[in-house]
């Protein structure tokens, strides 16, 4: 995985501003995978320098998931729960993001039934009948 640790970085910063805006608690979490993906404790410059020029409005998730489809299932997994870390380090997990990271999953060739434990369910109102029956 470190071959791809550039679009690596890219796609969890693309999580982090998903939802339009970023919270700081998103960057550390970034950083911190990062510095275990690198088994360092401090984030080489490359990369620091690599968030701090990060542009959302110019970044593809799609084609930098692309990237990443010959990856092995678990090199992809591990990806998509890093971006699902991102997610909810803000204490918050919106649709937003969730859309995010089932577009890296398909990016990745990766099914929404395959990420199921990762992703937001959304019930149908015939599922809610008797949820809360004791």
């Amino acid at each position: 995985m470190k071959a791809h640790i550039d679009t690596i970085t890219d796609l969890l910063l693309g999580s982090a501003y998903a939802d339009k805006r970023l919270e700081g608690g998103e960057i550390a979490a970034i950083e911190g995978m990062l510095c275990k993906l690198f088994a360092v404790d401090a984030l080489p410059q490359a990369q620091k320098d690599r968030i701090a020029g990060f542009n959302p409005a110019k970044f593809d998730a799609t084609a930098a998931a692309g990237r990443l489809r010959f990856e092995s299932a678990e090199n992809k997994r591990t990806v998509l729960e890093l971006i699902a870390s991102v997610s909810e380090s803000d204490d918050e997990i919106d649709m937003a993001e969730d859309a995010y990271l089932r577009k890296v999953a398909a990016g990745m060739g990766i099914s929404d039934a395959d990420i199921a434990d990762l992703a937001i369910e959304v019930l149908e109102d015939d599922e809610l009948d008797g949820i809360l029956k004791p």
